[in-house]
């Protein structure tokens, strides 16, 4: 396994780390490890349950900057939608233990599991607006969350949440101290996993299956979605460049008319 995920089995529990410092940076790399951690732990019918974390003081600020430039973007997207797709999918009862910063690519993961466990230090958000670019997934995760007027707001404006508010909104379902995040996932899992292990997977199965967006049109055609608006629009390109050059970016000052991709053609 590679040394960005760490993978320690407890019984029924399978505990995995991203490990990339300093922030967890969600990139290839580690979605490949990610998702190669997914098939091991799916592969041993004895596993139950996945809990995810991330190392040090923070779960993930997010997918990398330097991937979304054009040549990389489109590995990019494909992975974080096949990892999206798995977190679907997966017969696993999938937890995420968040902490510090959870933004972005990384608020998506975290959003993918079906619970969200939050430190009392938690500060989650999708901000890619405010470097020219919008979240695929997040669009799509959302409005069954926190509602379609609240997920506009949280889209639009950037800007980030802090635990109690997360709680309150629907996006993750408990606050704890961050030493407790461990102790608190095995008590939502107690209950669950003294159920009958198939049945609580296809149980799962049929009620992730009830939010339809998430299956039609689906995290890769929002992903194809993405790559269609964005790759050649100057907005996006000049919010990159901006934030790897540590300056403010400089938008085209007007609505470029008749932009944007078709969903149905995708």
């Amino acid at each position: 396994m590679s040394e960005l995920v760490h993978i320690e089995v407890v019984e029924s529990i399978a505990y995995v780390e991203i490990d990339n410092p300093p922030l967890n940076i969600v990139d290839d790399a580690t979605l490949s490890a990610f998702i190669e951690a997914i098939d091991s732990l799916e592969n041993t019918s004895s596993i139950r349950a996945l809990v995810l974390s991330g190392a040090g003081k923070s779960f993930s600020a997010g997918a990398s900057i330097e991937e979304h430039l054009p040549a990389a973007a489109p590995e990019m997207i494909s992975k974080m939608a096949t990892t999206l797709e798995r977190l679907h999918t997966t017969p696993l009862v999938t937890v995420a233990m968040a902490q510090g910063l959870c933004l972005g690519g990384g608020a998506e993961i975290a959003l993918g599991c079906d619970f969200v466990i939050g430190a009392d230090n938690l500060r989650i958000g999708i901000p890619e607006i405010t470097v020219g670019s919008y979240p695929p997934f997040a669009m799509l995760q959302l409005p069954s969350l926190i509602g379609i007027q609240a997920a506009k707001e949280m889209i639009l404006s950037g800007r980030l949440m802090k635990a109690d508010e997360a709680q309150s909104s629907g996006l993750i379902a408990i606050i704890v101290p961050q030493d407790e995040l461990r102790s608190t996932a095995e008590s939502l899992l107690a209950p669950i996993l003294k159920n009958s292990p198939s049945v609580v997977s296809l149980a799962l199965l049929h009620m992730r299956e009830l939010n339809r967006l998430l299956v039609d049109p689906g995290y890769s055609k929002m992903g194809q979605l993405f790559l269609a608006d964005l790759l050649d629009h100057p907005d996006y390109l000049e919010g990159l460049t901006a934030f790897l050059e540590k300056r403010s970016a400089d938008w085209q000052p007007t609505r470029i008319l008749n932009s944007g991709g078709n969903l149905d053609a995708i």
